[in-house]
């Protein structure tokens, strides 16, 4: 690991994984490692792993969590390294939002529009919970196009779910057409064209993945409803040493869309800022500690890029409780993916699978 940090100009050996019994040696990965981890209830995940893992990190951090106790064990010590950032729309830690991030920032074409959408969509459905064929990608669809035509016009992104309750309102349409994107347009108007049934149907599927967006605590979060509050940058994050805490809890009313969103926008701009360095690498390994992430963070393409992300720079550490949770956000292929790109895999205990 020593070596491998050496050669990478890294200033620390790696993310510690833990002391070897036998030689009471410590084990580390090393910065071009990805970790998966399962640890059943109340095994000491948090105080095992994810506190010494972001207490050691040299660059910049991002944690997911469900509760407070990882923000509470590290805030001070991160925030002699940089900026602390706390994303807590569900009220989990008490804090006050006196900053706000644009989702809509990260929607600069109907690819990005597309993918944001599919946060919001993955999010906003039961684990395990079954689609239809028609009306779940349609809803999808809908969804993306009123993004990007929020993006476009400048809107905030509340209005997205404004259009959504008004299924007949073309107004998206046109401002697609005059953004230059003839063909979203046209698939937009579609919809809205469609049978009252089916328009209602597609409309509605849409409505509830974007229903996030009706809570008033987390629309705060993503709105500039005050010209005093900070804006949170992505691309201004990972370049330093800051770190990002992003707190969500599942069922109704989460924020858990908006949890992956900020989470993917960050880990994207990360890329962005790797290829302009020599290797393609960060210069600073960033780490993110993705706790309890098929609750918080259920990035459906995970499994995909997660080989990709360790030649970047770019180290996760993903936490489960079971095998099974991670089949219910990714399925039994997306499950083996993971667990077959991660690097390092750490089983601590309590769970009878």
């Amino acid at each position: 690991a020593t070596a491998t940090a050496t050669r990478l100009g890294a200033p620390t050996p790696g993310v510690r994984i833990g002391t070897a019994v036998a030689t009471g040696k410590p084990v580390w990965g090393t910065w071009e490692d990805m970790h998966i981890d399962i640890w059943g209830p109340r095994t000491g995940k948090t105080t095992s792993r994810a506190i010494p893992a972001i207490l050691d990190a040299p660059g910049a951090v991002l944690v997911t969590s469900n509760k407070r106790d990882v923000l509470d064990a590290t805030r001070e010590p991160r925030t002699a390294a940089g900026d602390v950032w706390v994303f807590d729309p569900q009220h989990l830690a008490g804090e006050t939002p006196d900053w706000w991030w644009d989702p809509l920032t990260y929607v600069t074409d109907e690819v990005k529009a597309a993918r944001l959408a599919e946060h919001f969509a993955t999010g906003s459905r039961a684990p395990g919970a079954r689609t239809d064929a028609f009306f779940d990608p349609a809803g999808q669809d809908v969804l993306a196009a009123l993004l990007l035509a929020a993006a476009c016009d400048h809107r905030p992104i509340t209005d997205v779910y404004r259009w959504l309750t008004r299924p007949t309102d073309d107004t998206a349409v046109d401002i697609l057409r005059d953004a230059g994107y003839p063909l979203t347009a046209e698939q937009l108007a579609g919809h809205i064209a469609a049978p009252d049934r089916q328009r209602g149907g597609v409309f509605g599927t849409a409505a509830q993945m974007a229903s996030c967006l009706t809570n008033r605590q987390a629309a705060q979060w993503v709105t500039p409803t005050s010209s005093r509050r900070r804006e949170f940058n992505p691309h201004t994050f990972v370049a330093g040493t800051h770190t990002l805490y992003l707190l969500s809890r599942e069922g109704r009313g989460s924020a858990g869309p908006l949890t992956t969103a900020l989470t993917v926008a960050v880990i994207e701009a990360a890329e962005d800022l790797a290829r302009t360095n020599p290797g393609g690498r960060l210069p600073v390994p960033l780490l993110g500690v993705l706790d309890e992430a098929a609750n918080v963070c259920r990035w459906k393409d995970l499994p995909e890029l997660y080989s990709h992300f360790g030649s970047r720079g770019i180290v996760l550490m993903t936490i489960l409780q079971s095998w099974s949770q991670g089949v219910d956000v990714w399925g039994q292929s997306g499950m083996r993916k993971l667990w077959s790109a991660a690097n390092v895999a750490v089983y601590g205990g309590g769970v009878k699978e």
